[in-house]
């Protein structure tokens, strides 16, 4: 009798331990929201663009973003995601065997951006087709010397990002700058910049940091650093992107995020563009 139970008890105790999805054909084991790759790309889109529209809103911490969803996203080129499209609902309605067997294909693809090389921007020598006397009316060249888009504010009482490089009385420039400037109603110490452009992160580590603080408890922060050789890629990444979101690293252990608008993106560009024409290296 005993040998009877355990014979009968066998099988029940096998069959739980095998998945469910072990018998299937492997196409149908993949996840099935590979059959619309480009719904990804219009999501990531759609999120930063809310991002960006709640920039808009006035807020008494301009760097403050903690009511807000934030993180890198992957945009795979789009003619790549386009003609999965297409190709997914043409072969939707298809019923053959070959046609099936390039559905059951499409579907176990692996659309990570890696598979199409959308890469880490790396320094590139490309021509710039603007001219000197285009370029310099959108810069402001101080009494110090100091040459800066005209859309930023050299006061430390409001937050800017921007390329800066000093002009000599023959016209040559000094090395290219990177300065910071941070103003809020919280002291912050940074001691880290992370920028994160079109979906990769650049560090960067300020070595000259100053601060001080108002009557009415607002602290400012400034650093202005030269661009070693070893952040040629960021400069270039800067100068180029689709997209920029800067986190400020404090040693408080608080950290602050900023997306970048479209006129800082153009500002670092233009700025790049100038200071190479003027006869500046990196």
């Amino acid at each position: 009798m005993l040998l009877l139970i355990a014979l009968l008890a066998a099988p029940v105790g096998m069959a739980s331990t095998t998945r469910d999805d072990d018998d299937k054909d492997p196409s149908m084991q993949r996840g099935i929201r590979r059959l619309h790759p480009e719904r990804e790309r219009l999501k990531a889109i759609k999120k930063l663009q809310e991002q960006m529209s709640r920039k808009a809103e006035e807020k008494a911490d301009p760097w403050d973003t903690s009511d807000e969803l934030w993180g890198t996203v992957d945009l795979p080129p789009a003619a790549v995601m386009d003609s999965l499209a297409v190709e997914g609902r043409r072969l939707k309605t298809s019923k053959t065997p070959e046609e099936q067997a390039a559905l059951d294909a499409l579907l176990a693809t692996d659309y990570s951006i890696k598979e199409y090389g959308y890469r880490r921007m790396t320094w590139r020598d490309l021509p710039i087709t603007a001219t000197i006397d285009q370029l310099m009316p959108g810069f402001t060249v101080d009494e110090t010397g100091d040459c800066f888009s005209k859309y930023v504010s050299r006061d430390t009482l409001s937050n800017e990002v921007y390329f800066t490089f000093s002009i000599s009385e023959d016209s040559l420039p000094g090395p290219l700058r990177l300065r910071v400037q941070y103003y809020a109603d919280d002291p912050l110490d940074f001691d880290q910049l992370v920028f994160t452009i079109d979906g990769f992160d650049y560090p960067f580590y300020p070595t000259n940091h100053s601060s001080g603080s108002r009557d009415d408890q607002l602290f400012w922060e400034m650093s202005d650093d030269v661009l070693q050789p070893a952040y040629r890629d960021l400069v270039y990444a800067l100068a180029h992107s689709n997209w920029i979101a800067l986190k400020l690293m404090s040693r408080r252990g608080i950290n602050h995020v900023k997306m970048l608008t479209d006129g800082q993106r153009t500002d670092f560009a233009q700025a790049l563009d100038l200071y190479r024409l003027l006869g500046g290296t990196l």
